[in-house]
């Protein structure tokens, strides 16, 4: 028989040897759904295996906490504007439900008649499991960027009606993604001098102003690059910011990172208002200074 490919126990009496378990089977073994058609095949992996994990609690081959704990870890899968990032790789496919059903019930089955050891189950579940939906995030998914004009916002409320067609996503999270993409089509407010006073405000110090050190990288390219992305992933917070890339060397065995900053804000108050939001959102941030020319 061919081995498992999931950890490989010493092989037991002939009678209880455990069916062999091939991560090439995808969606494409279930049966069609309709709103599966509104997906693309990233999007159509990522709620198989929501759908795959629903189904183990079900059929009690995982506890509800399990469940709980693993799905609110990486629902950003499912509502990328309103939750952090998931774990990365969850738009690859997977085994069907019944596979992995099955695989669970016979390493269970084996750990009863004392044919494979507690350790040895424990792996084993423990990998099939965290290989369909992590536990703990090791590396997050790059944020979603919102979407870009009528077309895409549409196209992005047809999805989120078919997650909840589906079951995936509660009415509330609905609700707020939708709010979410929504926005993404107001204008922007304007700038402060066109909301204000024509006149230029006295006292504006070109000196050291708050800021925010929001991310860092190998070479100032990438850190240009990584602002394009991180204003529209956080527009809300950082929108109306300006960038300013500082090359820092952080000596032997560190090298030179180039630290992308944004700013400047009035108050060092607002610039923690706007990192604790950051914050939030899972994206990196800590107190900095820059120039408040510009």
């Amino acid at each position: 028989p061919s081995q498992p490919s999931f950890g490989t126990p010493p092989p037991p009496p002939a009678a209880l040897r455990l069916p062999a378990f091939r991560p090439q089977a995808t969606m494409q073994s279930r049966a069609p759904m309709q709103p599966l058609a509104t997906f693309d095949e990233g999007d159509k992996n990522r709620v198989a295996r929501f759908q795959t994990l629903a189904s183990l609690r079900d059929q009690g081959l995982i506890t509800p906490a399990e469940f709980a704990q693993r799905r609110a870890l990486n629902r950003g899968a499912l509502l990328p504007l309103t939750t952090p990032s998931p774990s990365t790789g969850l738009d690859r496919s997977v085994p069907g439900a019944t596979q992995i059903a099955q695989r669970l019930r016979a390493i269970r089955r084996a750990l009863e008649m004392r044919a494979i050891t507690v350790r040895q189950h424990g792996a084993e579940r423990t990998m099939i499991v965290d290989g369909l939906m992590p536990s703990e995030i090791r590396a997050r998914d790059n944020p979603a960027l919102p979407p870009k004009g009528l077309m895409e916002a549409a196209s992005a409320v047809r999805r989120i009606e078919a997650l909840r067609e589906l079951g995936l996503i509660t009415s509330d999270e609905y609700t707020k993604e939708r709010a979410a993409i929504e926005n993404t089509l107001r204008p922007p407010p304007p700038p402060a001098a066109e909301r204000g006073s024509s006149k230029p405000q006295a006292g504006v110090s070109s000196g050291p102003m708050p800021a925010l050190h929001i991310a860092s990288y190998r070479s100032e390219q990438s850190a240009n690059k990584g602002w394009t992305q991180l204003r529209r992933a956080h527009k809300s917070v950082v929108g109306n910011l300006r960038p300013e890339v500082a090359r820092v060397n952080l000596g032997r065995g560190k090298g030179v990172f180039y630290r992308l900053i944004v700013g400047p804000f009035k108050i060092q108050d607002e610039a923690k208002s706007a990192c604790r939001q950051l914050k939030r959102r899972r994206q990196y941030c800590e107190p900095a200074f820059m120039s408040g020319a510009g």
